[in-house]
């Protein structure tokens, strides 16, 4: 970290409120920052999902319980399993029914942890939720920290719609962008200002810029934890609006690898090695036999290309997965493991697509084969391939083994030595960049104010 941020750091023991909503690769970066604001002698609370609560108590860090978690929605209600099975925004009235009760659950618990807090963080999943809850006390700050591009922009399109990242002609970002935000609107106004009644707020119109001049009364600083290097810094975002970099874990100083993984490692030293792994978005976005499915189809593209990975088994059905066994060329890895340790282990990545493990992936230098769910995640995708990190990206709903099989040929023959030159070359920029440290100076420096 950088050391010039010792300059900002004028009020210590400040208390900082970070609600983190979503899934392990949005609560991971929080996480990060939360341990060292304590360190910086800050006081933290992380509110989370329940299923969270163990990681960030282990981590020493205050905690408090915001519900809503829609990988529970989404794989245990009707309305939510049929999103699951066909994603789609033209079903915005069955994603505003199921979303309802997640954004009544968000907005108590953002504004249980807002009571006594100098400063709320606000990010990609309570940017809305907690702009609306946050006018209730006068006297607390806010600083943005997105893990992806939140902010409007004509120079590419909005990350959250999918799709390419950019367009030929610029009026088609804007026109992506004003469908992002008419699309947000509609399925969080009525209910907000229904919630915000209920604590005597009145209503309010659900637009960034609007309600961030109306409560503070002046541009609020934001850091995006997203490479520039990925993805150039938009020159029309306000001059408060920092791209810095991503926010990434170091290997745990206590960390022991199983014995398993370091004797396969060892036994192919002089192979490359494919990492794969799709996290919980394959438990959410996936039943049991798509989840099959998927690892039957990878399975025989990776066989098809004489090829050796290491698969993540993590997101998929335990009952199903526990009657895999090894092979000669694919390890199935059971339990969590570092991407900090276990990359710099690896010659190619294959996953989801989201910005955490695309920015892990390309800090170790591995070309990537991008297979997003939703989101960003087809935006990421399509990064990586614009700047030839790896191949055009395939929405997983598409894939098949015959597109696999010909991915991971590209991805670690055909042109993988173009991919593995240009993945090297951004790590060391990624490597140079201080998500981390901006963030923390951002923050003090607000605080300071």
């Amino acid at each position: 970290m950088e050391a010039d941020i010792d300059n900002n750091r004028t009020k210590a023991n400040r208390k900082i409120f970070i609600p983190a909503i979503g899934t392990l690769g949005d609560v991971k970066p929080f996480l990060i920052l939360a341990e060292q604001l304590k360190q910086r002698g800050h006081t933290v609370c992380l509110g989370t999902h329940k299923r969270f609560e163990n990681s960030v108590k282990a981590a020493g860090i205050d905690s408090i319980e915001i519900g809503g978690d829609l990988e529970i929605i989404l794989t245990t209600t009707p309305d939510g399993m049929e999103i699951r099975r066909n994603p789609s925004l033209l079903k915005i009235g069955l994603i505003k029914r199921t979303f309802a009760s997640a954004i009544e659950e968000w907005f108590n618990g953002i504004m249980s942890g807002l009571k006594d807090a100098d400063m709320i963080i606000l990010g990609v999943g309570s940017f809305l939720i907690g702009l609306s809850c946050v006018e209730k006390f006068h006297n607390v700050k806010a600083v943005g920290i997105y893990t992806f591009p939140m902010l409007k922009t004509s120079e590419f399109s909005a990350p959250s719609i999918g799709g390419t990242s950019e367009s030929i002609f610029k009026w088609i970002n804007v026109v992506k962008w004003k469908i992002f935000e008419y699309t947000t609107a509609s399925l969080y106004q009525d209910k907000v200002n229904q919630l915000r009644a209920n604590v005597n707020l009145r209503p309010i119109k659900l637009n960034y810029y609007e309600m961030i001049q109306s409560i503070f009364h002046k541009p609020m600083l934001t850091a995006t934890i997203y490479s520039k290097h990925l993805l150039s810094r938009p020159s029309d975002w306000q001059v408060n609006d920092l791209m810095v970099g991503p926010i990434l874990e170091e290997v745990p100083t206590n960390f022991e690898p199983p014995s398993s993984i370091c004797e396969c490692l060892s036994k192919w030293k002089t192979e490359k090695i494919i990492y794969l792994g799709l996290g919980s978005m394959m438990s959410i976005m996936f039943g049991t036999d798509e989840q099959m499915g998927f690892l039957n189809n990878i399975q025989m593209a990776i066989e098809n290309n004489n090829s050796k990975a290491v698969i993540s088994l993590a997101g998929f059905q335990q009952a199903e997965t526990d009657r895999l066994s090894n092979t000669e060329t694919i390890f199935y890895l059971r339990q969590p493991i570092p991407h900090s340790w276990l990359f710099p282990n690896m010659s190619a990545a294959i996953h989801h697509g989201g910005a955490g493990t695309t920015h892990a992936s390309l800090r170790y230098g591995l070309p990537s084969l991008i297979l997003p769910f939703g989101a960003d995640q087809p935006f990421n995708g399509d990064r990586v391939f614009v700047k030839r990190l790896g191949p055009r990206p395939i929405p997983i709903r598409q894939t098949n083994a015959k597109n696999l099989t010909k991915a991971v040929h590209d991805l670690i023959t055909l042109n993988y030595n173009m991919y593995s030159a240009n993945a090297k070359q951004i790590s060391e920029l990624i490597k140079n960049e201080d998500g981390l440290g901006e963030c923390i100076r951002i923050i003090e420096t607000e605080l300071a104010q």
